[in-house]
């Protein structure tokens, strides 16, 4: 009797195990409904001054009234191979999501290799977060080239820095 009633057990654990794993396996989620997500992505400069000029005169750094995200840089004049001048730029995240800069564009840049154009505290594109209301401080330094005696006048140029939403992951 004893034997039976361990058989009898082992049978009932074994179809009740079969069906749970077979629910398990077999089982339908249906999910079905809206979802929507709310937030404003605004990204732009909010400061940029010419702070240093060395051989260099009138140089401007300008904020498009109509595109903040653009900002327009003239060195009229460099005087001499070494000379520049270094702008201080302030960008502001002034929607609700975080970003991260993803590339600079330089429209309008002359082609000469004496010009160069270097930014400071933008090292690592991946690296550069802007938090909801946080800012962003960086130096843009345009600058005749000391290797150079090709001559640098009327360096004119737009740049614009393209951000991205940041992905959870």
């Amino acid at each position: 009797m004893k034997k039976q009633s361990i058989a009898i057990i082992a049978v009932v654990a074994f179809v009740l195990a079969v069906a749970v794993g077979y629910a398990l396996f077999s089982d339908r989620l249906t999910i079905s409904g809206t979802a929507t997500a709310q937030g404003n992505f605004d990204v732009n400069f909010t400061n940029a001054t010419v702070s240093t000029q060395v051989g260099s005169t009138g140089a401007t750094a300008t904020i498009s009234p109509d595109n903040a995200n653009q900002l327009t840089i003239n060195v009229p004049k460099l005087e001499y191979p070494g000379a520049y001048a270094e702008i201080d730029v302030t960008v502001t995240n002034q929607g609700s999501i975080p970003a991260v800069l993803e590339s600079i564009d330089e429209v309008g840049l002359t082609t000469d290799p004496s010009v160069k154009v270097s930014y400071t505290g933008l090292t690592e594109l991946k690296n550069q977060q802007v938090t909801q209301n946080g800012t962003q401080n960086f130096k843009i330094k345009v600058m005749w080239d000391e290797s150079s005696n090709a001559s640098s006048q009327d360096v004119h140029f737009t740049i614009t820095l393209n951000y991205k939403q940041i992905v959870a992951s």
